[in-house]
């Protein structure tokens, strides 16, 4: 136990007056400070009364988090008017804790309120107001303190309808007209297998849907695809290609107008 060596000498005169009145009256004398005083080498451990004084502390540490596992459903991967509503939503897919979900506006001021509505177990609904003017908008997503991958995504916000020459705002509204998202057909391997080498292309036929606008979404376990391109190839037919890079389970969303297409969305796999 003691880990250094001294010399001390304990005094113990006080101790032993009986002692030192017998000794006397046996005929020895003097008063050094040698007597009654113990010699010896003894050990001694540095800082050996210092005992804690308060109870032992037990720290636990935070469940680990893999935030690679998080997903983001319908993400806006568009420009957005200013002064609407954005909304997505998060899937945990296993993943346990707490979500922080920060917007900044194109100045980098918070936006609030940001909503975080529970859908079920696995999902929550976010939702906030992009009314911080036209600009870029970051979204910040943490879990368990540990940041998604890819945050901040991103939002693209645009100003609002043009003006005129006058100085009037323009009409730009477009008649839709027997929009029906059912009468969309689709085909080609885009919508069925997902390759990393090449682009993946499939054709959207509208032209017996009425008139409307075609989206199109590709998200994956990191967020939306790298690249989405939509053409028009005349009677209201699209062609639609799109480039992944990592492999995992992809969500291909084709939406006429507010609608859903037949099979939408698409659940696919890249290897």
């Amino acid at each position: 136990m003691f880990k250094v060596s001294q010399e001390m000498r304990l005094n113990t005169q006080s101790a032993s007056s009986t002692s030192t009145s017998n000794s006397s009256g046996s005929g020895l004398e003097g008063n050094s400070p040698e007597e009654g005083g113990i010699f010896g080498r003894y050990q001694r451990t540095p800082d050996a009364d210092a005992y804690p004084s308060e109870p032992p502390r037990v720290y636990v540490a935070p469940e680990l988090t893999d935030a690679r596992k998080v997903q983001l459903l319908h993400f806006p991967s568009g420009a957005v008017r200013v002064n609407s509503s954005m909304g997505f939503i998060i899937k945990r897919n296993g993943v346990k804790g707490n979500f922080e979900v920060r917007v900044e506006g194109p100045s980098g001021q918070p936006i609030q309120p940001v909503q975080q509505q529970q859908l079920d177990p696995e999902r929550f609904q976010i939702d906030c107001r992009l009314d911080a003017g036209a600009g870029l908008y970051k979204v910040h997503i943490k879990c368990n303190s540990v940041t998604l991958p890819r945050s901040p995504f991103i939002i693209v916000a645009i100003a609002g309808a043009p003006e005129s020459i006058d100085g009037r705002p323009a009409n730009t509204s477009v008649s839709i007209l027997d929009s029906d998202a059912s009468k969309v057909h689709s085909r080609g391997l885009g919508l069925t297998h997902v390759s990393l080498v090449e682009r993946n292309e499939f054709t959207v036929d509208c032209s017996q849907a009425g008139s409307n606008m075609l989206l199109v979404g590709v998200l994956g376990q990191r967020g939306p695809c790298e690249e989405v391109v939509v053409k028009h190839l005349g009677r209201s037919i699209h062609r639609v290609s799109y480039k992944v890079c990592d492999p995992g389970d992809y969500m291909l969303v084709v939406k006429w107008g507010e609608q859903h297409i037949p099979g939408s969305p698409f659940n696919l796999s890249a290897e």
